[in-house]
């Protein structure tokens, strides 16, 4: 088996939100997706929800050779599944499967429509407006070509219910937003609690000693490492520290910009800041 990663650049967004926008503007954090390949199948890990980026995504999976078998949602974050209705438009014999609560998110959206009206009056680019619900996987295990790819329900991430993929034999993770790669992490929808509980889940993917670590939102030059996994605990310390605190707006931005300058999308942050209500 191989790992193959696409990177979708940052996009733009308007968030329509009474505070002055960061110097390099709104934008949505640049997103990476993987593709596990066996030497004829294919398993691709999330998609992406510009309609550009998933059409360009489709282009680079033909050009692997390999067939499309399975998109494994790792979480029912809008950017992570949307793009699967425009890929099943290339690859019809794909199967999109998710955990049992990430099914249930996701067919809670379906009803609703939410985020897609939330998330399409934001988004500059267009973004798809059909929703693919995924199968509910009742099995801990993904097949490629006989090799198992181990699927861990792992709970609290940015998202209440997370999960990964553990491929033992590369000494790898592939863990959606429960970490994130020289980008600023999203705390919008956390509490103390959950950012502890986060942090937790952190620790348990830690404790398999992965030696490759992919996420959702990276740096497209960063190394796929562990050291995200620490880099990430480290900054939710800092910002659960810092929100214990009662800090206004500025004062929480600008500490978290001091302490991780090299941090990618700082829409994120001043989002976050804005969400949570900070003053």
């Amino acid at each position: 088996m191989h790992l193959q990663t696409f990177s979708a650049p940052p996009r733009r967004l308007d968030p329509h939100l009474d505070v002055p926008a960061p110097a390099d503007g709104w934008t949505w954090p640049p997103t990476s997706v993987t593709l596990i390949t066996g030497e004829r199948e294919a398993i691709l890990v999330d998609t992406l929800p510009a309609q550009a980026d998933s059409r360009e995504l489709a282009d680079w999976i033909e050009a692997t050779g390999t067939v499309l078998t399975t998109i494994f949602i790792t979480h029912a974050h809008l950017d992570h599944y949307l793009g699967a209705a425009t890929l099943l438009d290339r690859f019809p014999d794909a199967r999109v499967v998710a955990t049992a609560p990430t099914v249930r998110h996701i067919d809670d959206e379906i009803r609703s429509g939410a985020e897609r009206t939330r998330y399409s009056a934001m988004f500059v680019d267009e973004i798809a407006s059909t929703v693919a619900l995924p199968e509910v996987l009742h099995t801990d295990r993904l097949d490629l070509e006989g090799h198992d790819v181990i699927v861990v329900t792992a709970g609290q991430s940015d998202h209440a219910d997370s999960s990964y993929l553990h491929l033992p034999g590369l000494g790898a993770v592939i863990v959606g937003d429960i970490a994130y790669n020289d980008v600023h992490c999203a705390l919008m929808e956390t509490d103390h609690d959950k950012r502890r509980a986060w942090i937790d889940t952190l620790r348990g993917v830690r404790a398999l000693q992965p030696t490759t670590v992919v996420t959702a939102h990276r740096r497209a030059d960063a190394p796929d490492d562990a050291r995200v996994l620490s880099d990430t605990i480290a900054y939710l310390e800092q910002a659960d520290r810092l929100l214990a605190g009662g800090p206004s707006a500025a004062d929480f931005v600008g500490q978290m910009l001091t302490a991780h300058p090299t941090r990618l999308n700082t829409a994120t942050l001043y989002y976050g800041a804005a969400v949570l209500g900070l003053p």
